[in-house]
């Protein structure tokens, strides 16, 4: 399995491809006992997985431990992976509900985390406020963190959005444009420009 990427770099507006049935093909040889096809899905789905991640926690080492948990999951379900349809989409989604379970076993956890000194995303934006755009999304709660990142970068529809972190299509597109509005204010705010990040199709 190759490493997560140690500075994550992102190019805003350019969705990820999918490749579903070799997904679905790599999961079957899981379910058949061939350990390779672990390491094969991992090398197709980390970087993106580890994207989402930091998007909720912040930080890279729990991003790291929380993609890892993902494929712990995936390494343990068994035939079930046989009905999986969209592997990414339940990657994803197997990513989120952990990170939730581990929010509330920790809910009682009296810390305050930080503002971290660097953004955790770098984006590629062929101009000097790239950093300034990596702070706003920076900034943004985990949930509208999490929308920016599964539809701006990672290419899932709202719809999608929404099942894959349990809320409705219309909450995971209130998010979204909530989310895109924090971010031009804060833009503006600091260099007096907004960048165009925002994708232009409506896909509801």
């Amino acid at each position: 399995m190759t490493n997560l990427p140690r500075s994550l770099v992102i190019s805003a507006g350019v969705p990820q491809a999918r490749d579903d049935h070799g997904d679905r093909e790599l999961l079957k040889d899981l379910t058949a006992g061939r350990p390779e096809a672990l390491g094969e899905l991992y090398d197709r789905h980390a970087a993106s997985l580890f994207r989402h991640a930091l998007a909720l926690t912040r930080r890279r080492p729990e991003a790291e431990d929380l993609v890892h948990a993902v494929f712990v999951k995936l390494a343990t379900t068994g035939a079930a992976l046989l009905d999986v349809r969209t592997p990414a989409y339940y990657l994803h989604r197997t990513l989120h509900t952990t990170w939730i379970d581990a929010q509330r076993r920790t809910m009682t956890d009296a810390r305050v985390v930080e503002s971290v000194a660097t953004p955790a995303y770098v984006w590629q934006t062929g101009g000097a406020d790239a950093i300034d755009i990596s702070r706003a999304l920076d900034e943004l709660p985990p949930a509208q963190r999490e929308v920016i990142v599964l539809h701006l970068i990672e290419g899932f529809s709202f719809r999608e959005v929404g099942r894959l972190t349990g809320v409705s299509l219309f909450t995971a597109a209130a998010r979204y444009r909530l989310a895109i509005g924090r971010m031009k204010a804060r833009l503006t705010r600091t260099s007096g420009l907004v960048h165009p990040i925002v994708r232009t199709e409506d896909d509801l």
